[in-house]
């Protein structure tokens, strides 16, 4: 099914989406490889409840993720902790 995909950018952690959506994908640059990776979490408003995606910062520069089929569904919204990442880019809708 085709749908329009939308983009949230943070360089923090961040309540980047308010409703229910799918992670379709991310975009991250890290000034170096780190330890600390970046989690998504199933919330509208802090970093609890469900993980729904960790994704580590083991590349510096600028990296790409790509989720398959339909996305990570996200019933609660998107709350982003950019662990050792500048800055993250949610790809949703």
């Amino acid at each position: 099914m085709q749908g329009d995909v939308k983009a949230a950018y943070t360089a923090g952690d961040a309540a980047l989406i308010p409703y229910r959506t799918r992670i379709k994908g991310l975009f991250f640059i890290a000034a170096s490889a780190g330890t600390d990776p970046i989690v998504i979490y199933d919330n509208a408003t802090t970093a609890a409840g469900n993980v729904l995606l960790t994704v580590g910062t083991t590349a510096a520069g600028g990296n790409t993720v790509y989720i398959p089929a339909q996305g990570i569904l996200a019933t609660n919204g998107v709350y982003v902790d950019t662990g050792d990442a500048d800055s993250v880019t949610v790809f949703y809708g």
